[in-house]
């Protein structure tokens, strides 16, 4: 049997998620059951996508500094 799960948030909250997960590819429902389903299966909050690569380009960004002035290990 199914249940309904419902959240209120404010709309221009709901229309920034709605934004970036349909530049995903997904919908917000489907969104949603992967987090519970996540959360069930590792028993922690675990889901992270996103559209920014900000995390990524400063780890390479410092690995490059280190690299330049250390030199191959």
């Amino acid at each position: 049997m199914n249940s309904t799960l419902t959240i209120r948030i404010d709309e221009d909250t709901k229309q920034e998620f709605t934004d970036i997960v349909n530049a995903l590819g997904l919908d917000t429902p489907t969104v949603v059951r992967m987090l519970i389903q996540q959360t069930i299966r590792q028993k922690a909050i675990p889901l992270s996508l996103s559209l920014q690569r900000d995390s990524f380009d400063t780890t390479v960004n410092f690995l490059d500094e280190v690299h330049a002035d250390w030199g191959d290990w």
